[in-house]
């Protein structure tokens, strides 16, 4: 029987899934520049984007955010909407790694 038009076709046998797209938001609200720089130094060293680019494999896109998030939560990451308060650059590599492939 034929597949009806615009259905997606069955992943082939031993072919992996699609990875989804996560999305790193990085908040900018009370964020002290040296304190941004190293974040952003720990996503470039961890996966070779900078902010509004989509990683080479297209797993992960970064962007920076303004107006969301209290300052006093400072630094606030946002990975697929969900929040990571007072962020350390140790503990986003260990979250970015989490998440590489």
């Amino acid at each position: 029987m034929a597949r009806p038009r615009g259905t997606p076709a069955a992943p082939q046998k031993g072919t992996p899934a699609p990875v989804p797209l996560t999305r790193i938001d990085l908040s900018t609200d009370g964020l002290d520049p040296h304190l941004r720089e190293a974040l952003l130094e720990v996503i470039w060293d961890t996966l070779r984007i900078s902010p509004g680019m989509v990683s080479a494999d297209g797993n992960f896109e970064l962007t920076l955010t303004r107006g969301k998030d209290d300052p006093e939560d400072a630094p606030v990451v946002r990975l697929n909407g969900l929040p990571y308060i007072r962020v350390t650059p140790q503990r986003l590599h260990e979250l970015l790694r989490r998440r590489v492939r």
